[in-house]
């Protein structure tokens, strides 16, 4: 019998053990590749620094790669 507020939904089956290790695949293959484009980043960083004089351009350039670094330990 239908109650006043309708029926209850039907719950979804809990997924698999194969489902569950493919998500976890993909997401360790996306945190690969993110590593990857970060180190490249900071890999062209380091050599903008090494090229630059100190001053406020250098400062800016590390700036940029401390901010990299941080993304990277997330």
């Amino acid at each position: 019998m239908r109650r006043v507020f309708g029926a209850k939904k039907e719950k979804e089956p809990p997924p698999s053990i194969q489902d569950s290790s493919d998500r976890i695949n993909k997401r360790g293959e996306t945190v690969d590749d993110k590593i990857k484009k970060l180190d490249a980043e900071l890999s062209r960083y380091k050599e903008q620094i090494k090229k630059t004089r100190p001053g406020p351009a250098q400062e800016a350039v590390k700036a940029r790669a401390m901010r990299v670094l941080k993304q990277k330990r997330m």
